[in-house]
């Protein structure tokens, strides 16, 4: 009798590091932000998204209810968020007058779910954009980092404009190392500039990831757990 309820407990435990791990789902960045939502990335959880600034001039667009934030759960080493927009989320028109820009900046925490210091390094990578005829525009995404002292840990830029396209220029990522942790504070800036008429540009992508110290997956764990209550309730039988 001991053995089978070693064996439901171990089940029960299974089920759980399986499921859980297992869960994802996608908002908008503008829900994020108003009910002070958060995302579950594999063992981290992103949260207290936040407004720094945001400002447009002729006709450019800054629409947070339009970005759609996705949690990355396909590398249990390398966790992070995928945004993802239309073309008339963030950026100038393919037809303006004049000069045209958008600027957003936005604030989020990054922490490991049971705070052990395992986040090491932080990704940022642009994977989609669009350009119109006019070869002055350019995008630009910043991100600066800090620890829960609030001392400067890392700081990424990446960069795109006319021509390009995702991942063809090596200006379209960037990595900070630092030392591990368990929690970070980021703050990205937006930058779309139109110089120009008609100098369009949309910022329709970028990914963030956060890599961290090996350590075992829940899915291992899961199934180590699973296999072992197995093992106990074939033993009581």
């Amino acid at each position: 009798m001991r053995f089978v309820r070693a064996g439901y407990f171990f089940c029960a435990l299974a089920y759980a590091l399986l499921f859980t791990t297992a869960s994802s789902y996608a908002t908008f960045l503008s829900v994020l932000i108003d009910s002070k939502g958060s995302i579950t990335a594999n063992d981290k959880i992103f949260s207290n998204f936040a407004v720094v600034a945001d400002s447009t001039t002729n006709g450019g667009i800054v629409d947070l209810s339009k970005i759609d934030v996705t949690p990355l759960n396909n590398d249990p080493l390398d966790p992070g968020l995928n945004f993802a927009a239309p073309l008339d989320a963030i950026g100038t028109p393919f037809a303006h007058q004049g000069p045209s820009s958008a600027l957003l900046s936005f604030s989020f925490d990054v922490q490991t779910i049971d705070h052990r210091p395992l986040i090491k390094d932080n990704s940022l990578i642009l994977t989609g954009f669009a350009f119109d005829a006019g070869p002055g525009a350019f995008i630009l995404v910043s991100e600066d980092l800090t620890n829960a002292a609030g001392k400067a840990i890392g700081h990424k830029l990446t960069f795109a404009q006319p021509g390009e396209q995702p991942g063809s220029s090596a200006n379209h990522s960037d990595v900070a190392v630092f030392t591990p942790t368990d929690f970070v504070h980021v703050v990205k800036s937006i930058t779309v500039q139109g110089p120009l008429t008609n100098y369009g540009a949309f910022l329709t992508g970028f990914q963030q990831r956060f890599s961290q110290v090996p350590e075992p997956s829940g899915l291992a764990l899961g199934l180590a757990a699973l296999f072992g209550g197995m093992f106990a309730l074939r033993r009581g039988r």
